[in-house]
């Protein structure tokens, strides 16, 4: 499939070893590493030649990719993991709770809802839970189980450095309401208790100290707004206080769909 120029966001190191290649509908990140590239989800089916061609623009390349980790299992975080690994021979992980989505055993990869044929399937070729932390030779990437938006979303604390300083990037791997309707989860029959369970989580999150913001869509942190405000001094991706509002404007979120469906009631 041709690349989506309209869709395109410009690729770039956001700190010393992570890159954003992804695009506007969601991100791809590229996490460097002495054993090659780790890539953190791999996008909507489609997506792949404009990964690729991302990568290419950073100096990197898709052929060395050995690792995809995911955020979670729908399909816009991992609709081109398949070909990746038929193509590269990376090595797959995702939460244990979610592996059976990706596999296909459960249909939950919202390809339905989004209009899309069936996603890929593949087999990871591994499962973490809360508190793992991951190894990819020099990088250590730490996972905390944030149920909610699926009940195996997780948050990633990624040991990196900015202009040589070491700092803590980190992401909340799903934070989208769609998927906590109660609509939603009557429908597949998942518990309403995943409501709870993602407040528990972003308060579990919020002593965290991290210094870079990354978005699982770039909406999420201005991926694109701070782009372009890239190289006038200082990196606008570092942000110590930006992940304790992110977390609270997402709770915010949460109560204000929770009252909307107790009023239609």
């Amino acid at each position: 499939m041709p690349v989506d120029r309209d869709n395109a966001i410009r690729p770039a190191m956001l700190t010393d070893d992570i890159a954003f290649v992804g695009d506007r509908s969601v991100s791809v990140h590229a996490i460097l590493s002495n054993e090659g590239i780790v890539l953190l989800d791999t996008g909507f089916p489609g997506m792949l030649e404009g990964i690729g061609e991302s990568l290419k623009a950073l100096g990197l390349s898709l052929a060395d990719v050995t690792a995809v980790i995911h955020t979670h299992g729908h399909i816009d975080h991992f609709g081109n993991t398949a070909a990746i690994v038929r193509l590269t021979g990376a090595r797959t992980c995702i939460g244990r709770e979610d592996a059976d989505i990706v596999t296909g055993e459960r249909d939950l990869s919202w390809a339905k809802e989004l209009g899309l044929p069936p996603a890929e399937t593949f087999t990871p070729a591994a499962v973490f839970s809360d508190g793992d932390v991951l190894t990819f030779g020099d990088r250590r990437i730490r996972v905390v189980h944030a149920p909610g938006h699926t009940e195996g979303t997780y948050a990633f604390f990624i040991e990196t450095k900015v202009g040589g300083i070491p700092a803590t990037a980190a992401m909340h791997g799903g934070v989208g309401l769609n998927s906590m309707t109660r609509a939603f989860l009557c429908s597949r029959g998942l518990p309403l208790s995943l409501r709870d369970d993602f407040r528990r989580g972003l308060r579990k999150l919020a002593p965290e100290k991290v210094d870079v913001v990354l978005g699982n869509h770039p909406q999420q942190n201005d991926t694109e707004g701070k782009l372009s405000r890239m190289g006038n001094g200082g990196n606008p991706f570092v942000d110590p206080t930006e992940w304790k509002r992110f977390l609270r404007a997402c709770e915010e979120g949460l109560d204000r769909m929770l009252a909307e469906e107790e009023k239609s009631e």
